[in-house]
């Protein structure tokens, strides 16, 4: 986690303080609603310290993430025998989680901190997506060469367009996405 080199250095027991007041007020109100006053306020620091090693919220969201204080929705991908089936479940699996407003907006934010550092990116991508394109790019392999897939479709493109859909429903509430096994059909279905 990269922060600034402004300052003092870092005191342990403001930084836990701040993580923890920041942790209990994600859970509590969710992430729109988190500010970093009511951070400060319930850590005991000053707005001034959270800023000087924090440029935005959503970068303490990650570092709650990577010290490995909340979860993100993680499903594994099932391998049944039957790709398109195994898909399908494991976006209604995802689906379900992103309804928590807990783990949407806890994705949203790690989606900010991701756009707002580039270093940030690589580690949140590392952490999370990476590891899930991987297992998705996996069995869409070994269905595609069980012959459950057209020999010419890109694993890579299906299982960009799966994490596609996830994060489509994340960052838009209220919008009313395809059904899982349309949106799996509509990406492997043999027609």
């Amino acid at each position: 986690m990269q922060t600034s080199s402004r300052g003092r250095p870092r005191s342990e027991v403001a930084r836990r303080a701040i993580l923890t007041a920041a942790r209990e007020i994600l859970a509590e109100k969710g992430y729109e609603r988190l500010t970093i006053q009511e951070i400060a306020d319930r850590s005991g620091t000053g707005r001034q310290t959270i800023y000087r090693w924090w440029a935005t919220k959503a970068l303490i969201i990650a570092d709650l993430l990577l010290a490995g204080e909340l979860d993100v929705p993680s499903e594994p991908v099932p391998d049944t025998g039957g790709l398109e089936g195994d898909l399908t479940s494991w976006l209604e699996a995802i689906a379900a989680a992103m309804r928590d407003p807990l783990q949407a907006s806890i994705t949203r934010a790690l989606i900010t901190a991701a756009s707002d550092d580039p270093e940030e990116a690589r580690l949140l991508y590392s952490m999370t997506t990476g590891p899930v394109h991987q297992s998705l790019v996996d069995r869409i392999s070994k269905g595609k060469a069980a012959g459950q897939l057209r020999a010419d479709v890109d694993e890579i493109a299906v299982a960009d367009a799966l994490i596609g859909t996830v994060l489509f429903g994340a960052l838009t509430p209220g919008a009313n996405p395809a059904a899982p096994g349309a949106v799996v059909s509509a990406l492997v279905g043999r027609a």
